[in-house]
């Protein structure tokens, strides 16, 4: 299989996603926090799993199942689930990590596909060294990508860090990449040689305050339709004023420019209505963005899927005509939502993700997409 991710929104044909397991349950509290004081100071905490909190696996597990059967509903076959596959490799190739792999529950930033090319990444933490070495063992040896063209970032990086969810293919000529805690501007400018090989014109780059809360570009920004994204925007954090760097194939020099446009500025050059992350208040903004709301992952144009706990960004998704879905009316009447989502209406669907967002991921960071349809 050729993997083909040249937008955002294609009707998605084929997606990866990592199933949560017993891994979770070797989550200590200790796990779980960045800092912690000995002899009364503050030490950063090197073994931090990345997550917010421990969660109740049962009920995990059950909500990823029906993350799962929706895409599958959508798409028969379309969600493949990797944990088979990944669990194979690490017994045969005695693969393993001194962490309880949990992050793999977020395989967007294992990978991403740009074009018809395959991009391995290379993880800023420790804690996740050993996903990108089952990543690289996975596709280097699957048959269905033999013939694919696959940069590996390790060979390339000179040690730098780059992840997926920080990556967006907008169309096929433009590709918009975060500058982020987890991507550097010099990481970026790597991978443009190996992108501009392919039909894209221009790589953007938005440059990201660096800290926890905005690790990648996706936690403030994801696009819906052909001309709508959904947009985190908060006072604190001077989203208006992002900086922006371009580079340009006609350009030779494969090196980021910075652009007199801002990061809004560039959002509405590409002609997208902006939805608020959040809705109009502040606070639910912010409470919104911790919840992943300006993260949904879209199984076509206008057809999203994202967590039910983000009301607020529901709410100004139907103000803007989407029609909402839950996934309680997914399996109480199939045949009503059957009928929406087939039908011409933009629709949100939204699912409970109360434990699945503890690690700081939404829908788009739970899917890893191979091949979407053309648009």
């Amino acid at each position: 299989m050729k993997p083909r991710i040249f937008s955002e929104i294609g009707p998605i044909e084929k997606v990866y996603v990592y199933s949560p397991g017993n891994e979770h349950n070797l989550v200590l509290p200790s796990d779980i926090h960045p800092y912690f004081i000995k002899d009364e100071n503050i030490n950063i905490n090197k073994d931090f799993l990345l997550f917010d909190d421990i969660i109740d696996l049962k009920i995990a597990k059950k909500q990823h199942e029906t993350f799962r059967d929706i895409i599958n509903f959508y798409k028969k076959d379309s969600c493949v689930d990797l944990r088979n596959d990944f669990l194979s490799i690490s017994e045969t190739k005695n693969i393993f990590s001194k962490y309880p792999l949990i992050n793999l529950m977020y395989p967007r930033d294992i990978a991403a596909i740009i074009g018809n090319q395959i991009y391995l990444t290379s993880s800023s933490s420790d804690v996740r060294k050993t996903e990108n070495l089952l990543s690289k063992n996975f596709f280097c040896n699957n048959p269905e990508f033999k013939e694919s063209e696959i940069i590996d970032f390790k060979k390339i990086g000179k040690g730098l860090s780059l992840e997926g969810g920080d990556i967006f293919v907008i169309n096929k000529d433009i590709v918009l990449i975060g500058i982020s805690e987890r991507t550097s501007k010099e990481a970026i400018e790597l991978i443009i040689p190996y992108i501009f090989n392919q039909s894209f014109q221009h790589v953007i780059a938005v440059d990201l305050p660096k800290e926890r809360a905005m690790m990648h570009l996706d936690t403030i920004f994801t696009q819906t339709n052909y001309d709508e994204g959904i947009l985190f925007n908060h006072k604190n954090y001077d989203i208006d004023n992002l900086n922006v760097y371009i580079a340009s194939k006609v350009d030779k020099s494969l090196k980021l420019a910075k652009h007199k446009f801002n990061f809004i500025e560039l959002l509405e050059d590409l002609s997208f209505q902006l939805i608020s992350c959040g809705g109009i208040k502040d606070n639910f903004k912010l409470r919104e963005q911790l919840t992943d709301g300006a993260n949904s992952f879209v199984l076509e144009p206008g057809k999203i899927l994202m967590y039910n706990c983000n009301d607020n960004t529901i709410l100004e998704l139907e103000k803007n005509g989407y029609k909402h879905l839950s996934s309680k009316s997914f399996y109480k009447d199939t045949l009503t939502f059957d009928k929406v989502l087939r039908s011409d209406s933009k629709v949100v669907i939204s699912i409970n993700g109360s434990e699945l967002v503890k690690g700081r991921g939404g829908p788009r960071c739970m899917t890893l997409p191979i091949k979407r349809g053309l648009v």
